[in-house]
């Protein structure tokens, strides 16, 4: 499932290993939000190692689900790129 990852950390190192996190499981589409592709597992997991790296006094991250219907809407404006999942490539 793809989902919109979007976090809010206020220092520099946990800000980093939020980036190294979510560019392990998808692309980057903004300073802090990444497109990320999950199966269950993966994003029980990701929300375990969010928790880890996060102060949840001052930090958030954010998870939403997009499905077929919604991601097939995305819209773009400006640069960017539409982010396909990289597990099914068209050759």
């Amino acid at each position: 499932m793809k989902y919109l990852v979007a976090f809010d950390v206020c220092n520099s190192r946990r800000r980093r290993e939020m980036v190294k996190l979510c560019l392990s499981t998808g692309f980057r589409v903004q300073k802090s939000v990444f497109e990320s592709f999950m199966e269950h597992s993966q994003l029980e997991r990701f929300e375990e190692n969010a928790e880890r790296i996060i102060d949840p006094e001052t930090d958030s991250v954010r998870l939403y689900p997009i499905d077929s219907q919604a991601d097939v809407g995305i819209r773009i404006v400006g640069i960017g790129h539409r982010i396909e999942n990289p597990a099914y490539k068209v050759l």
